[in-house]
């Protein structure tokens, strides 16, 4: 889930949670807080890309090898992913966003995931 359910769009934060009685609010208002340090460092990555944070989100999968699949749910979803694929993030980007990342150390695997 590139942009986990919502929560790496800049969207949602401890001060906006996804809204309450889903299960993307059970599995990430908790973490918001913890995320927050990530979705800020992907918002000063996409100003100097000229993008939006979930562009940026989805070229960090893409340059991880990734072949990210996004919800559509509107055309500018589609520009977006049209844009991510644009970005080329440089090795201190993707290594600053690895390292926050791995500080949040957050499990959002869902019911229906299984651990690998």
């Amino acid at each position: 889930m590139v942009l986990e359910q919502g929560a790496l769009t800049g969207q949602y934060g401890p001060d906006n949670p996804l809204p309450e009685g889903t299960n993307r609010a059970q599995a990430y208002n908790t973490l918001l807080p913890q995320l927050a340090a990530l979705t800020h460092m992907l918002a000063a990555i996409a100003e100097t890309h000229f993008a939006a944070i979930p562009d940026v989100a989805t070229a960090w999968a893409i340059a991880k090898g990734a072949t990210p699949i996004v919800g559509v749910t509107e055309p500018r979803h589609i520009e977006g992913m049209v844009r991510a694929s644009r970005i080329r993030l440089s090795n201190a980007e993707i290594a600053t966003l690895e390292t926050i990342a791995d500080a949040v150390d957050g499990n959002t695997r869902g019911w229906w995931e299984r651990e690998m």
